[in-house]
C-alpha cells in the first residue's frame, strides 16, 4: 500500500521514475490507535526495514548467504561464488555498474531466467528470492530461519533441583475469606462518591506527516511531525436503544451478590448514579474497579489459604505450544532455550539469573500455573533454585515489578501478591520464599548469601 507498483508489479522507485514518483506515492493513513503509538510504531517499522533491506546486488551482499536446492540441501555462498555471480549478472545487464538491479534485470529475475554460474544452477530458486529481496525490501531468510519457534523443555527441566522445587510448589489451595458486608457497602459508597467521574464523550483528531531524514532519526522516532490536533464532542446518542443489565455486569466483574451491588448503587449520590446516562459502559467499568479496590483492601487481612490434595500436572503446565522469538539469546539455565517475554524488566532479570553463579536453574512460569484469589487468578513470574552452598534460601518464587514499593501498587495488585505469599506459606512452610522484587540484586538481598 505504501509504494506504487506498475502493471507488472514492479515497485516505482525514485531511481526508475524520477522525482514525480513522490507525489504519486503519497499515502494518507487514518490510524485506529493513538497518534503517539502509531507514529512511534510506524517509524520503528520503517527503521527495521531499512536496517534489513539490501541496497545493491554487490559482492558483499551475497557472501555468507545460505541458499538451498530442491532437496533442501544448504550451500553457503563463498566470496568466490559471490564474485562470479556478480560478474555474470553485470555482463548480462541484470545489474548496472553500480550493482543496482536494472528494469530488464527485474524481468529476468521475475521469470527466473537470470544467468547463473553453472555450479550455482541447483540453487536457482533460492538465489532468485535473494535477488528479489534487493528491490522488494522483503528480507531474505532460508527456510529454517523463521521468526518464531515452538518451545520444548530442555535438560534443565529434568534436573533434580528443578524437580524438587516443582514438587514443593505444584500443590493447589483453596481460600476462605470473611469481611464485613456493611463496611464494604459503606466504603464503596464513599469511594464512588469521591472518585467516580465520567466526562462528555469526546474524540481527538491529530494529524502529522512523516518528514525526510536519516535512519537514526527514524530510530529515535523524531521524523513524524504533528501538524494539528482538535477535540470534538460526540453529539449523537449511542445508547438510545441499548439495554444494559447494570447490576449483572458489575456482579460479573466483582463476584459480589446482586443484593450487595444494589445496596451500593442505592447508597451513592444521585448525581453520581445519573452519570450512567453519559456512558453506561464506562460507568460499569469504573464502578466495578472502585468496588474491587475496596474489596481488596478489606480482604487482605481476612483471607486464609488451605492446602488440598490436588496438584498441577507438569505436562499440562509446561506444554509444548509456547512460542518464542528465535533472535533472543540462547539460555543456559532456563527450562526452555528461549525467553517467551519481551518485557525489558523480565529480560534484564533473566539475564541476571543467567549470569549469576548462585543460580542453578530457573523457569519463567506459564499463565497456566496460577493461584486463585478473590479478585482474579494470579500467576507468579519466576521459579528459581539457588546453589545450596552459596545461599540460605534455596527455593524461590518471584514476581518482578518496576518498583519495590507497595505504595506504587493498586489495591488489587497488593491483594494478589499477598494471596500468593499466603499460598506458598501454606503449601511449603518456609521452604519456598515468595517475594516481589524489581531487580535481581534486590532478590539476592532476601536470599542472603552464606
Amino acid at each position: 500500500m505504501r509504494l506504487c507498483v506498475d502493471k507488472n508489479g514492479f515497485r516505482q522507485d525514485f531511481e526508475l521514475v524520477g522525482e514525480q514518483v513522490h507525489e504519486i506515492n503519497k499515502l494518507t493513513v487514518i490510524a485506529s490507535e493513538s497518534y503517539e503509538a502509531f507514529a512511534k510504531g510506524l517509524q520503528s517499522e520503517i527503521a527495521a526495514t531499512l536496517k534489513d533491506r539490501p541496497q545493491k546486488a554487490e559482492v558483499g551482499y551475497f557472501v555468507g548467504k545460505v541458499v538451498m536446492n530442491e532437496k533442501e540441501e544448504e550451500h553457503r555462498l563463498t566470496e568466490d561464488d559471490a564474485k562470479k555471480l556478480n560478474k555474470l549478472l553485470y555482463k548480462h545487464d541484470v545489474i548496472d555498474e553500480n550493482d543496482k538491479i536494472t528494469p530488464e534485470g527485474r524481468e529476468l529475475i521475475e521469470q527466473n531466467k537470470m544467468p547463473l554460474p553453472e555450479h550455482l544452477e541447483p540453487y536457482r530458486e533460492s538465489i532468485g528470492r535473494l535477488l528479489k529481496s534487493v528491490y522488494t525490501g522483503e528480507p531474505f531468510k532460508p527456510e529454517d530461519e523463521r521468526q518464531t519457534i515452538m518451545l520444548n523443555t530442555n535438560s534443565n527441566f529434568r534436573k533434580r533441583e528443578f524437580q524438587e522445587l516443582w514438587e514443593k510448589i505444584n500443590l493447589k489451595t483453596i481460600y476462605e475469606v470473611k469481611f464485613d458486608t456493611e463496611k464494604l457497602i459503606n466504603d464503596s459508597k464513599i469511594r464512588i462518591n469521591a472518585q467516580l467521574n465520567i466526562g462528555d464523550r469526546v474524540y481527538e483528531v491529530k494529524t502529522g506527516e512523516l518528514q525526510d531524514g536519516t535512519k537514526e532519526q527514524l530510530q529515535e522516532g523524531s521524523l513524524v511531525k504533528e501538524s494539528g490536533r482538535q477535540y470534538l464532542k460526540l453529539k449523537n446518542d449511542l445508547y438510545t436503544n441499548t439495554v444494559y443489565d447494570i447490576v449483572g455486569e458489575i456482579e460479573a466483574r466483582t463476584n459480589l451478590t446482586r443484593r450487595t451491588i444494589v445496596a451500593i448503587l442505592k447508597s451513592i449520590k444521585e448525581e453520581k448514579f445519573l452519570l450512567l446516562r453519559k456512558n453506561p459502559e464506562e460507568f460499569i467499568a469504573k464502578c466495578s474497579k472502585l468496588i474491587n479496590e475496596v474489596k481488596a483492601s478489606l480482604i487482605i487481612n481476612n483471607i486464609v489459604y488451605h492446602k488440598i490434595e490436588e496438584r498441577y500436572d507438569a505436562k499440562t503446565v509446561f506444554t509444548n505450544d509456547k512460542f518464542a522469538l528465535r533472535n533472543s539469546d540462547l539460555l543456559r539455565k532456563h527450562i526452555y532455550d528461549y525467553l517467551t517475554s519481551d518485557s525489558k524488566i523480565e529480560s534484564d532479570f533473566a539475564r541476571a539469573l543467567e549470569n549469576s553463579t548462585e543460580v542453578v536453574v530457573y523457569a519463567k512460569l506459564p499463565k497456566s500455573f496460577y493461584i486463585s484469589t478473590p479478585v482474579a487468578n494470579y500467576s507468579p513470574d519466576w521459579a528459581i533454585v539457588f546453589d545450596k552452598d552459596k545461599v540460605r534460601h534455596i527455593y524461590f518464587v518471584a514476581e518482578t515489578k518496576g518498583s519495590d514499593s507497595d505504595i506504587d501498587l493498586r489495591e488489587i495488585e497488593k491483594l494478589k501478591i499477598h494471596c500468593a505469599s499466603e499460598h506458598f506459606k501454606e503449601i511449603s512452610g518456609n521452604e519456598v520464599k515468595f517475594e516481589k522484587v524489581s531487580r535481581y540484586d534486590k532478590l539476592l538481598e532476601i536470599v542472603k548469601l552464606k
